[in-house]
């Protein structure tokens, strides 16, 4: 398409947007973006410390003279009577009392983020929501929740779910059959086959074993590489989460319960995730699913990249395809189609315009298809708390795997239901996590559910 054509900012007014959670990259690089865009202003900030606001506004060279430190309501109505004010808050209740068209919201703490992106949907706020934690739990009453308030609630250009669910719907529309939909994990596998050196987030060993796996025989390949890599992490949780948002976007089930998480080559991808009758690794189609990503040292990166297979319909355009450079399988019965990026911030300005100028969300329906679900590695005792940490947002202790919705009872809770909720009760390991395990008085999480 083109983007001047559907997006006529020329004729548009100036759309005011507002961000909650900043102080991360996602966030840092969504503000970075926004001075570029004219038709967009940033005119509230809310994060709990506002010194750190401040801070980060003036690092990335906002005008100091536009800040407003608000942290009544009062505040808030003296402030908006001053042209051009950006508004620094500290508590996220008084964001939908703000003159913004368009809040960001991306906390990452799925409480806080639902009960922010209710609010502000109630209140004739759009809503894009970068909280993936918060999506696989209350996407579907939050997009429903927008719809019957004739505002937009949309998952972000510039992340893996929105890409692939743009990637899905495109080919949908082409006609072309989808047999899986996915992602690779956060970060490469890079071998070299020269010297025999395997290297994982900058650190390198030697495993020169490895080169007899490097081209793909079929799925045997695909056990041995697992074999020799089994110290290296093989599977992480935002995948799970990522792939549940689109799960309950498109439709798709997942793969399997675990995801299968192959080790594989970008050229390997149209041989792997297909029927196992076919040489692949699939018991069924349809499905979403995760790759980690095995590349030289030379070969660009796919991580953060996203990709379908789908169906050969006619071997000689896909023939045609092929010699054009194009992923086709081995059989010529199936093809990889594939965007190995995500831009971030950089690319979710163009979530903010699709919501005001033209009310489009990133789909046009969120149902319940799958559920993350978190089963204990160790005994709990009555009273911890299943504390969200790290980059990777894990709860320690809890292993998480998704499958579909119908599968399991109502009171089998979503993985992110639990974040910041304590245990009413012992819970031995090898448990599968319910809700009569934990206190969830006053969740916002559990009335949206």
């Amino acid at each position: 398409m083109n983007y001047f054509e559907l997006l006529d900012t020329s004729r548009a007014g100036e759309i005011r947007v507002g961000i909650i959670g900043a102080n991360g990259g996602f966030g840092y690089s969504f503000l970075a973006q926004i001075p570029m865009i004219p038709s967009i202003s940033l005119r509230v900030m809310c994060d709990l410390d506002a010194e750190k606001s401040l801070v980060l506004l003036n690092e990335l060279g906002y005008d100091s003279n536009r800040f407003h430190l608000c942290r009544t309501a009062d505040d808030i109505a003296a402030a908006l009577l001053k042209d051009d004010a950006i508004l620094i808050l500290e508590h996220s209740r008084l964001l939908s009392s703000t003159d913004i068209d368009v809040l960001v919201e991306s906390t990452g703490v799925p409480e806080v983020s639902a009960y922010v992106a209710e609010d502000c949907l109630l209140n004739g706020i759009h809503v894009c929501m970068v909280s993936k934690e918060t999506d696989s739990v209350a996407g579907p009453y939050l997009h429903d929740l927008a719809q019957r308030n004739n505002l937009i609630y949309t998952i972000v250009n510039g992340d893996q779910p929105g890409n692939l669910v743009q990637l899905y719907s495109w080919a949908k529309t082409l006609g072309l059959e989808i047999i899986a939909a996915g992602k690779s994990s956060e970060y490469d596998f890079i071998y070299d086959p020269q010297n025999g050196m395997f290297e994982y987030l900058g650190d390198a060993s030697p495993i020169p074993e490895f080169a007899s796996t490097w081209t793909l025989e079929g799925p045997q390949t695909l056990v041995r590489r697992r074999e020799l890599l089994k110290d290296y992490p093989q599977s992480a949780v935002p995948d799970y989460c990522e792939m549940n948002v689109v799960s309950n976007i498109t439709g798709l089930l997942p793969a399997c319960d675990a995801m299968h998480y192959p080790i594989c080559r970008v050229e390997e991808l149209a041989d792997v995730f297909i029927p196992i009758e076919d040489g692949g690794i699939l018991e069924k189609t349809g499905v979403v699913d995760v790759f980690i990503n095995l590349r030289r040292p030379d070969e660009a990166s796919f991580a953060g990249g996203v990709f379908i297979i789908v169906t050969c319909h006619n071997e000689q355009v896909w023939d045609l395809l092929k010699e054009k450079g194009h992923i086709v399988s081995r059989n010529k019965k199936y093809a990889c189609m594939y965007l190995p990026y995500h831009f971030m911030g950089v690319e979710a300005p163009m979530s903010v315009l699709l919501a005001s100028l033209k009310r489009m969300s990133s789909s046009q329906g969120c149902h319940r298809v799958s559920k993350m679900v978190g089963t204990t590695v160790r005994d709990f005792s009555k009273g911890e708390l299943l504390e969200v940490n790290g980059h990777h947002h894990v709860i320690e202790g809890v292993d998480v795997s998704l499958v579909p919705h119908d599968s399991v009872g109502p009171e089998v809770i979503p993985f992110y239901l639990m974040a910041g909720k304590t245990l009413s009760r012992d819970i031995p390991k090898d448990t599968v996590l319910t809700l009569d395990m934990l206190d969830t008085t006053n969740s916002t999480l559990l009335r949206m559910l």
